[in-house]
């Protein structure tokens, strides 16, 4: 259905998930929804609406530019009177999930592994080689969840790369401050005027990078043509 538009701003691509239902003059997309998660009588209700239905009353009148638009307060009411009703009729407490001894365990063993990570990015130290093998279980976790759209899967893979290369990444950091640290004491070490002539040394051959560099883009550049 063709709505109004006041707005600078609106959904350029929709998620897996979302149908849309309504446009803009212009062709935006003004209102969504999920299909496998709307059902008003039984208390679903998703829907993204960005135009505004109150403002398509015809004046002085309870009519509507378009028919649809009373609908969408309608069936909003009607599932929140549904989800109500479910609500108050259901009488047994959510029983807890039970696991097995042998589930138990490898839950026990993905949460230490959250947490060893946790701990790492927090705390910033380098992880001991033992616990290597505790950050592998999260990232297998991670990267075998395939009940996800498309993209949460990809998010949840990259999460599980960051956890099992944590480890790395922290002995990187740590080699680079040794490095700094021992560059650091070296200088120390010079007379002013060396120090003086390696300011101009690299000042030198940072400008001599800049003039090569600017080159080389504007080769490729030419290459590309207008």
């Amino acid at each position: 259905m063709l709505v109004n538009s006041y707005h600078h701003q609106g959904v350029k691509r929709l998620a897996q998930r979302f149908v849309p239902m309504a446009f803009g003059p212009d062709g935006l997309v003004e209102g969504f929804y999920d299909p496998d998660a709307y059902n008003p009588d039984e208390g679903k209700f998703i829907m993204g609406l960005q135009f505004h239905p109150e403002r398509m009353r015809k004046p002085n009148s309870d009519e509507f530019d378009y028919p649809g638009c009373p609908s969408a307060y309608q069936e909003f009411v009607k599932a929140v009177i549904a989800y109500q009703k479910r609500l108050n009729s259901s009488t047994d407490a959510p029983k807890s999930l039970k696991l097995d001894q042998e589930l138990e365990k490898k839950r026990e063993v993905i949460v230490r592994s959250f947490s060893v990570a946790r701990n790492l990015y927090a705390g910033g130290r380098e992880v001991h080689p033992s616990k290597k093998s505790e950050l592998e279980a999260g990232a297998e976790f991670l990267e075998s969840n395939t009940a996800l759209s498309l993209q949460q899967e990809k998010r949840l893979k990259q999460m599980g790369a960051t956890v099992r290369n944590a480890s790395v990444y922290m002995s990187r950091l740590k080699l680079n401050e040794e490095r700094a640290s021992l560059a650091r004491k070296a200088i120390e070490k010079m007379s002013v005027e060396n120090i003086s002539d390696l300011m101009s040394f690299y000042r030198t051959m940072g400008q001599i990078c800049s003039e090569v560099l600017d080159k080389k883009l504007q080769g490729i550049v030419n290459e590309l043509g207008p």
